[in-house]
């Protein structure tokens, strides 16, 4: 007599599933294991391996199965390696991956993303793991939110490398904030790109008769110098200004004064010449 074999019970535990996306800060850690759903595209409802389930999506027929992990990169890993040993499996021994020979990763297997784990920036990586086998939902809010910077990807696929499900649009990344190429002056790189911006800064860069930090300290000793005159702290000009150049030509963080610098010095020497020679001479009162 045949004997019966006694059931034998497993342990199932429920898997919550997210109610709502969780701010980007959150999705941006990967310290917590989050649920993802991982779906391969099939032509027909064929039977479905043990770990996942056969469904009806949106008209497409898709086996379905839940995975907890730390971060979608490592869902997106999972996904990939089920995917190759359901293919091999089925190549190999006739099993229910048979369905998949002659397809590639990119082509059926999707993974969700609830999270809000893809996001666009200028700094979008399409070779990402978190960015790779989108599924339909995502592409469209990411595409939106890049506004026509990216695309879905149509580059030839090469066998043995990573295929992304976004790329950029053009060939260079697109940010469209302003560049400063001086002094609290910007130019547009939208009007006519980065070459033509940083051109623009060189040509500002060659005018130039001295050094962005020679100008300004120029120009801090005159506004000093003239304040002094206004609140009559400067009893001997000629001597004081002597004694501020000297200074600032021996500073170690300036350059050698040019030739402009040195007219502007006698400009001025000449200057406090002649409106001392006007000025009358004060008379000093004797103390009783």
């Amino acid at each position: 007599m045949k004997t019966k074999t006694p059931f034998k019970k497993t342990n199932a535990t429920w898997i919550e599933l997210p109610s709502q996306p969780i701010t980007e800060g959150e999705a941006a850690s990967t310290n917590k294991v989050r649920t993802y759903s991982i779906r391969i595209k099939l032509d027909a409802p064929y039977p479905s391996p043990k770990t996942a389930t056969t469904r009806n999506i949106d008209g497409d027929f898709v086996w379905d199965r839940l995975v907890t992990c730390k971060g979608r990169a490592e869902a997106v890993s999972l996904a990939g390696n089920w995917f190759q040993c359901l293919r091999s499996d089925g190549e190999r021994r006739g099993g229910v991956g048979k369905v998949l020979a002659g397809k590639e990763t990119h082509e059926c297997v999707t993974v969700d993303d609830n999270w809000k784990e893809c996001l666009y920036g200028s700094n979008f990586e399409p070779y990402g793991s978190h960015n790779r086998l989108l599924d339909k939902e995502t592409i469209e809010r990411v595409i939106e939110d890049s506004k026509g910077n990216l695309k879905i990807a149509d580059s030839p696929f090469e066998k043995g490398r990573k295929y992304p499900s976004l790329e950029w649009a053009t060939d260079k990344k697109i940010n469209s904030l302003p560049i400063k190429i001086g002094f609290s002056t910007y130019t547009d790189p939208s009007e006519g790109g980065m070459k033509e911006a940083m051109d623009k800064a060189l040509e500002k860069a060659k005018k130039r008769t001295m050094s962005w930090t020679r100008e300004q300290e120029l120009k801090e000793a005159r506004i000093i110098v003239k304040r002094m005159k206004e609140t009559g702290l400067v009893k001997n000009r000629e001597s004081n200004m002597d004694a501020i150049f000297e200074k600032m030509s021996k500073s170690k963080h300036t350059k050698k004064p040019s030739k402009l610098t040195d007219e502007w010095i006698q400009k001025e020497e000449m200057k406090c010449l002649v409106r001392k020679k006007k000025l009358t001479p004060v008379k000093r009162v004797k103390k009783v």
